[in-house]
């Protein structure tokens, strides 16, 4: 409304102003009014015409005012009409569409083609067979697998490297020709990480898997980037040990430094930055540093390890990863209950704790949550804020924790608690939450 008021009184005051100069032209723009010949301004000089300049003038202020008003009016509209997008109610499992590592709908195609024959060459002789020009290959490294951003360009290499020296050499030759690169891993990330918005040397980290070395009594292990924590975890179980960090099923351990990246465990083990020892890293003159060494206790220096987990490939490339092991609990019991409000389910979580409980997993799941969990897994679950829980210690242990839970969820609304010890259960229950 306010632009159509405001569009019509200008149109008003350019009527009655062009009555008043008959033999203006109608047809001529504003930005016909005034020609520069030179250095001089073709000034108007009749009467007629500095009545349209004063008017063009002050239409001219006045406009950027009329649609800055028009601007608020139609998002005041536009906030009170358009439904919230968080309403279950928007949800229609008809409609739902599953994307994945063939979806391409969202990707725009492109190459960028700075990249110099010689340095191709020198990569080859580094790399050898592990080197491809192929398309298909570049498009796939062109973005995150499980990402709907735009990947605006390609990278015009992919190099897999085996050893951290080829690494060094390879950084060294896109350094010399000043070429953009970009480390690979899983490619599990959701923020556009992998992108290559300027094309260049993609470095594919996944074939430098190798666990170089493991210290039981120190429970620290120590291996290269591109071997995945579910691999890991299970070359730990035979020494009773495990990585206490669960993010998405395919990502690698480097690109976990990389990212600083969490999961359901954090609530008691911490994120990526607090089971992270030290790292081997490539700097972007191929120069290798190593960021602390293996003692638990070091006050010497700056603390380049906090510095490069989360640096997102920007600082260098992680070559080698020192971390710290947990062992594997004797037992552990998990529990699910609802709640009428999110609020309620954040007191309850809140109020264990406080209570001293050694909770090892909590997950909030709100309705729109459940029912994409229900879509998913063709399940009926009541679509209504959800928390969950896992306990561990000895047997007798965790069944307490899960009584005293239990109680808690009954003094703030909670209802349909439910808990299991088996195996197939437990991870029947955590299904819901991944």
């Amino acid at each position: 409304m306010a632009f159509s008021f405001w569009l019509a009184r200008l149109r008003l005051l350019s009527c009655s102003k062009k009555s008043a100069v008959p033999n203006a032209s109608r047809q001529s723009s504003y930005l016909d009014k005034f020609q520069f010949s030179g250095s001089q301004k073709n000034v108007p000089s009749t009467t007629a015409e500095k009545t349209k300049t004063q008017f063009f003038s002050w239409s001219s202020s006045l406009l950027p005012l009329a649609l800055a008003v028009s601007a608020g009016s139609l998002a005041f509209q536009a906030q009170n009409t358009q439904p919230s997008l968080c309403e279950p109610t928007n949800i229609d499992s008809r409609k739902v569409s599953i994307g994945g590592k063939t979806s391409t709908e969202f990707v725009v195609k492109g190459i960028h083609k700075d990249v110099p024959q010689e340095l191709i060459d020198e990569l080859m002789a580094i790399c050898q067979d592990n080197l491809t020009l192929d398309y298909d290959e570049r498009f796939y490294h062109g973005k995150p697998q499980n990402s709907f951003h735009k990947a605006v360009n390609i990278p015009d290499v992919v190099v897999f490297p085996r050893s951290e020296e080829e690494v060094s050499q390879i950084v060294k030759s896109c350094d010399k020709y000043k070429v953009p690169i970009v480390p690979y891993g899983g490619a599990t990330s959701i923020e556009g990480h992998t992108l290559s918005p300027n094309g260049g040397v993609c470095i594919d980290m996944t074939l430098m898997k190798r666990v170089k070395a493991l210290h039981i009594e120190d429970m620290d292990v120590i291996v290269e980037p591109g071997i995945g924590w579910m691999e890991l975890n299970e070359y730990l179980e035979p020494y009773g040990l495990f990585f206490p960090l669960d993010p998405g099923p395919g990502a690698t351990i480097g690109g976990m430094c990389a990212t600083r990246c969490s999961g359901s465990l954090a609530v008691r083990y911490g994120t990526m930055r607090d089971n992270v020892i030290s790292l081997k890293v490539v700097l972007a003159n191929g120069d290798i540093v190593k960021t602390a060494s293996r003692a638990r206790k070091s006050a010497a220096g700056y603390d380049l390890t906090r510095l490069m987990i989360g640096s997102e490939g920007t600082l260098g490339v992680i070559t080698e990863v020192t971390l710290r092991l947990q062992k594997i609990p004797e037992h552990s019991v998990v529990a699910m209950c609802n709640f009428p409000t999110i609020k309620d389910a954040a007191d309850v979580a809140i109020a264990t704790m406080l209570s001293g409980i050694q909770v090892s997993r909590v997950e909030l799941l709100d309705e729109v949550q459940v029912r994409a969990v229900n879509i998913a897994n063709g399940k009926n679950l009541p679509e209504v804020p959800t928390l969950m829980f896992e306990f561990i210690g000895t047997e007798a242990y965790s069944l307490e924790q899960t009584k005293i839970v239990q109680r808690i969820v009954s003094e703030h609304n909670g209802s349909d608690f439910v808990f299991a010890e088996d195996p197939l259960a437990k991870k029947e229950l955590w299904k819901y939450e991944g």
